[in-house]
């Protein structure tokens, strides 16, 4: 029994050695961006949220093909015997507007909004945040930690329903690989319109978060605005009419914006065919094409889909948004900063 009292005592020594050994811990700031990134992908929400992003665009998968312009028909596609191209465009077409409005357009962002809201509020207003200034870490990087983290995990929701609505609409329509691959320039122009509305609605919520005392009032605040960019506009467009152009509403119509620059994305990697049967949702809700033919003036020839209002050019849409995203993660810095913790 000799070896095992001398093995006892050599593993008592290599332990007390290891007492003496400081292991260098993560820096703070990194330690609140993994805390708070993992609260927010908890299974069950994470999942949730999946399926409800999906609700639109499976009910219009699971349904039989339709198209057309003005009168809308069922159409029968064999899509084995039709080109990678053909079948993209078709599936690409059924996709776009969807995604767009309900997906990324309700869906998306209201998420962002409802579990973003707390994280600097409810901290304030609960005392958590006392114990967080009490470190070696200011308040700037905490706000930026709880950024960074909700960023990161609008990024993973983002992708996610993405590559899960391409696979689904692969196995629905074809299950063949060479189509999904076909779909990639959308997918890939959707998930970078996917990151700017990321930024902007990230910068929105915390900002939000940051001025109210209630987490409650901050969600309320970015539904506001959800429901005002994909409803109430698209309601005041088909109200108005023309004097929707005439009084100019679009400078201050969210949604025309979005979709101009979504549009933009469409159109820098020719992800969609410019065609009516996909331009007409945008036209008719967000303004962002004409209830007119695109013809080329010079040899007067249709050229196919909607020629576009240009209200805003599309890279002015997007620098608008860049800038109130940026404008709006320091008027959040600003309101942490000067914002009373000590109750």
């Amino acid at each position: 029994m000799d070896w095992m009292n001398n093995f006892k005592i050599k593993m008592k020594g290599i332990k007390t050695r290891l007492k003496k050994v400081n292991i260098p811990k993560s820096p703070p700031m990194l330690t609140i961006i993994e805390k708070t990134f993992f609260d927010l992908i908890k299974p069950i929400k994470f999942v949730v949220s999946l399926l409800i992003m999906l609700i639109q665009p499976l009910i219009l998968i699971m349904s039989p093909l339709m198209i057309g312009f003005g009168s809308v028909s069922t159409i029968n596609v064999d899509f084995g015997s039709i080109s990678v191209e053909h079948a993209a465009s078709i599936i690409t077409i059924v996709l776009a507007y969807p995604l767009f409005s309900w997906t990324f357009g309700i869906v998306f962002t209201s998420i962002l909004g409802i579990f973003g809201a707390p994280l600097v509020a409810e901290e304030v207003d609960s005392g958590t945040i006392l114990i967080l200034v009490s470190k070696p870490i200011n308040r700037y990087k905490i706000f930026l930690a709880k950024y960074i983290a909700l960023f990161l995990y609008g990024i993973l929701l983002s992708f996610s329903i993405i590559f899960l609505v391409g696979w689904i609409a692969l196995i629905r329509y074809s299950g063949n690989i060479s189509h999904f691959i076909g779909i990639l320039p959308f997918l890939f122009s959707l998930f970078l319109y996917a990151i700017l509305l990321t930024l902007i609605f990230t910068s929105i919520t915390l900002a939000f978060s940051s001025i109210f005392k209630k987490s409650r009032n901050a969600a309320l605040a970015v539904i506001l605005i959800v429901v005002l960019s994909f409803l109430g506009f698209p309601y005041i467009k088909a109200l108005l009419q023309v004097n929707y152009e005439r009084f100019q509403i679009y400078h201050f119509d969210i949604g025309y914006h979005l979709g101009n620059v979504f549009v933009l994305f469409i159109e820098i990697f020719d992800a969609i065919p410019p065609v009516a049967a996909w331009q007409i949702y945008f036209a008719q809700n967000f303004g962002v094409f004409k209830y007119v033919a695109y013809v080329d003036p010079d040899q007067n020839i249709n050229l196919g889909g909607l020629e576009k209002t240009n209200y805003y050019l599309p890279v002015i849409s997007l620098l608008i948004w860049i800038i109130i995203a940026l404008l709006l993660l320091f008027y959040g810095f600003i309101s942490i900063k000067k914002r009373e913790i000590y109750r």
